[in-house]
């Protein structure tokens, strides 16, 4: 008796194992939308912006269903996602273009100056963007007012930025070891970035607008 009433403490839905699976379910499931809804690349920003937005509410918060309320922030947030993240990919190019241009005609010390200065912004660009969507998924500002925000946080949180960019080379090399993993990796890192920018996030929140205002 004693046995059988232990397991359906266990397996049962109020179990810790089936709440630690159902979690893991939501992580993974939310990776896979965020790959789908990448896929044409322009609207990689509002589906990281939707990704984020249901982690915290769905996975975190234990708020909501996760295809509900990724695809309402991937609606909420698409125009203004979109031309963010326009914007980053209209830069990085620029970047990496005078970067090519750099090493096809020039040599020495001058060149390799301005092509690390070009890599050195194209990291700090890559950072910026993984402040920027979050703080859209949270606050209902205008676009350069996240930009702004994003490009500050860099500097300002350096500590977790440095975080931040460990756990994107790590990522990016895992990929790169084992592509397949591409499928599975998007949902865990967006759980574990979410956890050093949701400290961040709570400090730059109006006091006016609380969090549940933020998300519903």
């Amino acid at each position: 008796m004693g046995k059988r009433r232990a397991e359906k403490n266990v397996f049962g839905f109020e179990g810790s194992y089936i709440r630690i699976l159902d979690k893991i379910f939501d992580i993974l499931a939310l990776g896979f939308l965020w790959i789908l809804c990448s896929i044409p690349i322009i609207t990689v920003g509002a589906s990281s912006t939707a990704l984020y937005y249901a982690m915290v509410k769905c996975v975190k918060n234990q708020d909501g269903y996760i295809s509900r309320e990724f695809f309402r922030s991937l609606k909420k947030n698409f125009i203004q996602a979109t031309v963010i993240w326009g914007l980053i990919l209209a830069v990085s190019f620029l970047l990496q273009l005078n970067i090519g241009i750099l090493m096809a005609k020039t040599s020495g010390y001058f060149g390799l100056f301005f092509i690390c200065f070009y890599a050195a912004a194209s990291v700090y660009l890559l950072l910026a963007a993984s402040y920027v969507f979050p703080a859209l998924s949270r606050f209902d500002m205008k676009a350069g007012w996240f930009l702004k925000l994003s490009l500050y946080m860099v500097v300002k949180y350096f500590g977790t930025t440095l975080a931040l960019l460990l756990i994107l080379v790590c990522t990016a090399a895992l990929i790169f070891k084992i592509p397949i993993l591409v499928f599975f990796i998007p949902g865990p890192v967006a759980f574990i970035i979410s956890d050093f920018l949701e400290q961040i996030l709570k400090k730059h929140e109006p006091k006016e607008q609380t969090f549940s205002s933020c998300i519903h």
